[in-house]
Protein backbone atom coordinates (compact mmCIF):
# COMPACT_ATOMS: atom_id res chain seq x y z
CA UNK A 1 0.00 0.00 0.00
CA UNK A 2 1.23 3.22 -0.87
CA UNK A 3 1.96 5.57 1.86
CA UNK A 4 1.39 9.36 1.31
CA UNK A 5 2.84 12.62 3.24
CA UNK A 6 0.09 13.86 5.86
CA UNK A 7 1.06 17.76 4.75
CA UNK A 8 3.36 19.37 6.62
CA UNK A 9 2.74 17.04 9.70
CA UNK A 10 5.13 14.51 9.55
CA UNK A 11 2.83 11.89 9.28
CA UNK A 12 2.65 9.21 6.48
CA UNK A 13 -0.77 7.95 6.17
CA UNK A 14 -1.74 5.15 3.49
CA UNK A 15 -3.83 6.10 0.70
CA UNK A 16 -6.41 4.39 1.68
CA UNK A 17 -7.17 4.58 4.87
CA UNK A 18 -10.54 2.89 6.78
CA UNK A 19 -13.44 4.40 7.93
CA UNK A 20 -14.30 3.34 11.65
CA UNK A 21 -18.38 4.40 11.57
CA UNK A 22 -19.48 0.95 10.64
CA UNK A 23 -18.06 -0.64 13.78
CA UNK A 24 -20.09 1.39 16.24
CA UNK A 25 -23.17 2.88 14.76
CA UNK A 26 -25.94 1.43 12.68
CA UNK A 27 -28.96 4.00 13.09
CA UNK A 28 -28.97 7.06 11.28
CA UNK A 29 -26.66 6.31 8.16
CA UNK A 30 -27.01 6.37 4.87
CA UNK A 31 -25.60 3.13 2.65
CA UNK A 32 -27.06 1.13 0.49
CA UNK A 33 -28.94 -1.81 1.78
CA UNK A 34 -30.56 0.47 5.43
CA UNK A 35 -29.82 -0.70 8.54
CA UNK A 36 -27.16 -3.62 9.12
CA UNK A 37 -25.89 -5.10 12.43
CA UNK A 38 -22.61 -4.17 13.87
CA UNK A 39 -20.10 -6.90 13.60
CA UNK A 40 -18.72 -8.68 16.59
CA UNK A 41 -15.51 -8.38 17.95
CA UNK A 42 -13.90 -11.60 16.55
CA UNK A 43 -15.15 -9.98 13.24
CA UNK A 44 -14.44 -6.26 13.79
CA UNK A 45 -10.58 -8.01 14.94
CA UNK A 46 -10.60 -10.04 11.67
CA UNK A 47 -11.07 -6.37 9.85
CA UNK A 48 -8.57 -4.51 11.24
CA UNK A 49 -6.26 -7.77 11.04
CA UNK A 50 -7.00 -7.63 7.19
CA UNK A 51 -6.22 -3.67 6.91
CA UNK A 52 -2.75 -4.25 8.89
CA UNK A 53 -1.74 -6.92 6.41
CA UNK A 54 -2.74 -5.09 3.41
CA UNK A 55 -0.66 -2.19 5.01
CA UNK A 56 -3.45 0.39 5.39
CA UNK A 57 -2.16 2.66 8.36
CA UNK A 58 -4.95 5.11 8.60
CA UNK A 59 -7.96 4.21 11.02
CA UNK A 60 -10.43 7.46 10.83
CA UNK A 61 -12.93 7.12 13.74
CA UNK A 62 -14.93 10.29 16.19
CA UNK A 63 -17.55 10.04 19.24
CA UNK A 64 -20.14 10.64 16.83
CA UNK A 65 -19.62 7.02 15.59
CA UNK A 66 -21.41 5.45 18.28
CA UNK A 67 -19.32 3.08 20.06
CA UNK A 68 -16.71 2.97 17.58
CA UNK A 69 -13.95 4.50 19.65
CA UNK A 70 -14.04 1.94 22.88
CA UNK A 71 -14.28 -0.78 20.61
CA UNK A 72 -11.34 0.06 18.65
CA UNK A 73 -9.28 0.58 21.89
CA UNK A 74 -10.49 -2.85 23.09
CA UNK A 75 -9.66 -4.86 20.16
CA UNK A 76 -6.64 -2.89 19.41
CA UNK A 77 -5.04 -2.98 22.87
CA UNK A 78 -5.71 -6.34 23.40
CA UNK A 79 -3.65 -7.25 20.18
CA UNK A 80 -0.64 -5.42 21.10
CA UNK A 81 -2.08 -3.16 17.91
CA UNK A 82 -1.93 -5.39 15.70
CA UNK A 83 2.38 -4.66 14.81
CA UNK A 84 2.36 -1.74 17.27
CA UNK A 85 0.72 1.49 18.11
CA UNK A 86 3.36 3.32 15.97
CA UNK A 87 2.50 1.67 13.01
CA UNK A 88 -1.09 3.18 12.91
CA UNK A 89 -2.17 7.15 12.06
CA UNK A 90 -5.39 7.51 14.32
CA UNK A 91 -7.77 10.12 13.59
CA UNK A 92 -10.45 11.37 15.23
CA UNK A 93 -12.92 14.18 16.12
CA UNK A 94 -15.08 16.71 18.14
CA UNK A 95 -17.94 18.31 18.28
CA UNK A 96 -20.57 16.03 17.24
CA UNK A 97 -22.22 13.37 19.48
CA UNK A 98 -24.74 11.26 18.05
CA UNK A 99 -28.07 10.71 20.37
CA UNK A 100 -28.47 6.30 19.61
CA UNK A 101 -31.65 6.65 21.38
CA UNK A 102 -32.82 9.61 19.29
CA UNK A 103 -31.14 9.02 16.00
CA UNK A 104 -30.12 12.45 16.12
CA UNK A 105 -26.97 14.69 16.69
CA UNK A 106 -26.08 17.23 18.61
CA UNK A 107 -23.20 19.80 18.60
CA UNK A 108 -20.87 21.31 20.96
CA UNK A 109 -17.56 23.14 20.14
CA UNK A 110 -17.10 25.21 23.13
CA UNK A 111 -13.96 25.15 24.44
CA UNK A 112 -14.73 23.04 27.75
CA UNK A 113 -16.47 20.51 25.47
CA UNK A 114 -13.24 19.90 22.82
CA UNK A 115 -10.84 19.15 25.93
CA UNK A 116 -13.47 16.96 27.14
CA UNK A 117 -13.74 14.69 23.99
CA UNK A 118 -10.37 14.59 23.48
CA UNK A 119 -9.52 13.34 26.84
CA UNK A 120 -12.48 10.67 26.60
CA UNK A 121 -11.34 9.80 23.20
CA UNK A 122 -8.20 9.03 24.88
CA UNK A 123 -9.60 6.99 27.40
CA UNK A 124 -11.55 5.03 25.20
CA UNK A 125 -8.79 4.40 22.18
CA UNK A 126 -6.61 3.37 25.56
CA UNK A 127 -4.05 5.47 23.86
CA UNK A 128 -1.35 8.55 25.12
CA UNK A 129 -1.80 10.88 21.49
CA UNK A 130 -4.43 11.30 19.29
CA UNK A 131 -2.72 11.45 15.77
CA UNK A 132 -4.84 13.58 14.28
CA UNK A 133 -7.71 15.78 15.55
CA UNK A 134 -10.62 17.52 13.65
CA UNK A 135 -13.60 19.64 14.29
CA UNK A 136 -16.56 17.95 13.13
CA UNK A 137 -18.80 20.76 11.64
CA UNK A 138 -22.32 21.08 11.79
CA UNK A 139 -21.58 22.91 8.30
CA UNK A 140 -21.50 26.40 10.14
CA UNK A 141 -18.02 26.09 9.40
CA UNK A 142 -16.57 29.45 9.27
CA UNK A 143 -18.37 30.40 12.90
CA UNK A 144 -16.76 27.05 13.88
CA UNK A 145 -13.31 27.69 12.89
CA UNK A 146 -12.88 31.24 13.79
CA UNK A 147 -15.49 31.88 16.24
CA UNK A 148 -16.35 29.33 18.49
CA UNK A 149 -13.03 28.97 20.17
CA UNK A 150 -12.63 25.35 19.69
CA UNK A 151 -9.68 25.32 17.01
CA UNK A 152 -7.89 27.79 19.99
CA UNK A 153 -8.84 24.64 22.26
CA UNK A 154 -7.03 22.04 19.84
CA UNK A 155 -4.14 24.25 19.92
CA UNK A 156 -3.57 23.79 23.22
CA UNK A 157 -4.01 20.43 23.87
CA UNK A 158 -1.02 20.30 20.61
CA UNK A 159 0.99 22.29 22.90
CA UNK A 160 0.75 19.73 25.81
CA UNK A 161 1.36 16.90 23.24
CA UNK A 162 -2.05 15.32 23.76
CA UNK A 163 -2.59 15.66 19.91
CA UNK A 164 -0.51 15.54 16.88
CA UNK A 165 -1.68 17.75 14.09
CA UNK A 166 -5.50 19.61 14.11
CA UNK A 167 -7.70 20.21 11.83
CA UNK A 168 -11.21 20.05 10.13
CA UNK A 169 -13.66 18.10 8.68
CA UNK A 170 -15.99 20.54 6.47
CA UNK A 171 -18.82 20.75 4.40
CA UNK A 172 -18.33 24.11 2.28
CA UNK A 173 -15.49 25.38 0.13
CA UNK A 174 -15.26 28.67 2.45
CA UNK A 175 -14.97 26.76 5.56
CA UNK A 176 -12.71 24.74 3.72
CA UNK A 177 -10.25 27.47 2.11
CA UNK A 178 -10.59 28.96 5.34
CA UNK A 179 -8.92 25.82 7.39
CA UNK A 180 -6.21 25.75 4.71
CA UNK A 181 -5.16 29.60 5.82
CA UNK A 182 -2.21 30.60 8.27
CA UNK A 183 -4.49 31.91 10.54
CA UNK A 184 -6.46 28.85 11.14
CA UNK A 185 -2.62 27.25 11.92
CA UNK A 186 -5.01 23.57 10.84
CA UNK A 187 -2.76 20.56 9.66
CA UNK A 188 -5.27 18.57 8.25
CA UNK A 189 -8.56 19.44 6.18
CA UNK A 190 -11.02 16.58 5.30
CA UNK A 191 -13.31 17.37 2.99
CA UNK A 192 -15.98 15.44 0.54
CA UNK A 193 -14.71 15.13 -3.02
CA UNK A 194 -15.77 12.87 -6.23
CA UNK A 195 -17.08 13.15 -9.39
CA UNK A 196 -20.12 13.74 -8.70
CA UNK A 197 -19.16 16.88 -6.46
CA UNK A 198 -15.94 18.47 -7.51
CA UNK A 199 -16.48 21.85 -5.39
CA UNK A 200 -13.64 21.10 -3.25
CA UNK A 201 -11.48 21.20 -5.64
CA UNK A 202 -10.16 24.62 -5.05
CA UNK A 203 -9.81 23.32 -1.26
CA UNK A 204 -7.77 20.25 -1.92
CA UNK A 205 -5.28 23.09 -4.53
CA UNK A 206 -5.39 25.34 -1.62
CA UNK A 207 -4.19 22.81 1.24
CA UNK A 208 -1.18 21.52 -1.19
CA UNK A 209 0.18 25.16 -1.89
CA UNK A 210 -0.16 25.40 1.71
CA UNK A 211 1.47 22.04 3.04
CA UNK A 212 -2.00 21.38 4.68
CA UNK A 213 -2.42 17.51 4.61
CA UNK A 214 -6.17 16.36 2.83
CA UNK A 215 -8.36 13.40 3.43
CA UNK A 216 -11.30 12.64 1.79
CA UNK A 217 -14.69 11.53 2.81
CA UNK A 218 -17.54 10.18 0.62
CA UNK A 219 -15.31 9.38 -2.50
CA UNK A 220 -17.16 6.20 -3.07
CA UNK A 221 -20.23 8.48 -2.33
CA UNK A 222 -21.56 6.46 0.75
CA UNK A 223 -21.52 2.96 -1.34
CA UNK A 224 -23.58 4.16 -4.01
CA UNK A 225 -20.46 4.61 -6.69
CA UNK A 226 -22.14 2.79 -8.94
CA UNK A 227 -24.77 5.60 -9.86
CA UNK A 228 -21.58 8.11 -10.40
CA UNK A 229 -19.72 5.93 -13.03
CA UNK A 230 -21.25 8.07 -16.15
CA UNK A 231 -19.52 11.30 -14.45
CA UNK A 232 -16.47 9.94 -14.47
CA UNK A 233 -14.06 11.75 -16.51
CA UNK A 234 -13.55 9.92 -20.44
CA UNK A 235 -10.19 9.13 -19.64
CA UNK A 236 -11.26 6.97 -16.50
CA UNK A 237 -14.14 5.28 -18.44
CA UNK A 238 -11.89 4.04 -20.94
CA UNK A 239 -9.20 3.06 -18.42
CA UNK A 240 -11.51 0.85 -16.18
CA UNK A 241 -15.03 -0.70 -16.23
CA UNK A 242 -15.25 -1.22 -12.43
CA UNK A 243 -17.12 1.98 -10.51
CA UNK A 244 -14.84 1.23 -7.49
CA UNK A 245 -11.38 1.38 -8.96
CA UNK A 246 -12.56 4.63 -11.71
CA UNK A 247 -13.74 6.47 -8.28
CA UNK A 248 -10.54 5.58 -6.88
CA UNK A 249 -8.65 7.17 -9.94
CA UNK A 250 -10.67 9.81 -9.87
CA UNK A 251 -9.68 10.95 -6.37
CA UNK A 252 -6.58 9.13 -5.58
CA UNK A 253 -5.17 10.83 -8.64
CA UNK A 254 -5.60 14.36 -7.68
CA UNK A 255 -2.87 15.96 -6.58
CA UNK A 256 -2.52 17.01 -2.98
CA UNK A 257 -4.91 14.15 -1.70
CA UNK A 258 -2.86 12.34 0.83
CA UNK A 259 -5.61 9.86 1.58
CA UNK A 260 -9.45 8.32 1.23
CA UNK A 261 -11.31 7.26 3.80
CA UNK A 262 -13.62 4.16 3.14
CA UNK A 263 -15.58 2.03 5.40
CA UNK A 264 -16.31 -1.12 5.38
CA UNK A 265 -16.83 -4.57 7.49
CA UNK A 266 -16.21 -7.32 5.31
CA UNK A 267 -12.60 -8.37 5.01
CA UNK A 268 -13.07 -9.36 1.72
CA UNK A 269 -14.73 -5.83 0.22
CA UNK A 270 -11.81 -4.10 2.21
CA UNK A 271 -9.04 -6.52 0.13
CA UNK A 272 -10.94 -5.91 -3.09
CA UNK A 273 -10.60 -1.65 -2.19
CA UNK A 274 -6.86 -2.41 -1.66
CA UNK A 275 -5.99 -3.70 -4.80
CA UNK A 276 -8.29 -1.08 -6.63
CA UNK A 277 -6.40 1.71 -4.95
CA UNK A 278 -3.20 -0.31 -6.31
CA UNK A 279 -4.03 -0.05 -9.44
CA UNK A 280 -6.11 3.43 -9.40
CA UNK A 281 -2.34 5.20 -7.84
CA UNK A 282 -0.25 2.72 -9.95
CA UNK A 283 1.61 0.78 -6.73
CA UNK A 284 1.85 -2.54 -7.71
CA UNK A 285 2.60 -3.98 -3.85
CA UNK A 286 -1.37 -3.96 -2.95
CA UNK A 287 -1.56 -6.75 -0.04
CA UNK A 288 2.01 -5.87 1.31
CA UNK A 289 2.33 -4.75 4.91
Amino acid sequence: MELRPLGRTGLGVSALGLGTVKLGRNTGVKYPGGTFALPTDEQAAMLLRTAAELGITLLDTAPAYGTSEERLGAIMGARGWLGGRDRWVVSTKVGEEFDTATGESRFDFSPEHVRMSVERSLRRLRIDTLDVVLLHSDGNDEWVLAQSGALDALRDLKARGLVRAIGASTKTVDGGLLATRSEAACDVVMVAYGPADRAQSVVIDAAMHRGVGVLIKKGLASGHVGDLFHKMPPEIRAATSDPIEAAMRFTLGRAGVSSLVVGTMNPEHLRANVAAAGRASGEHRCGEA
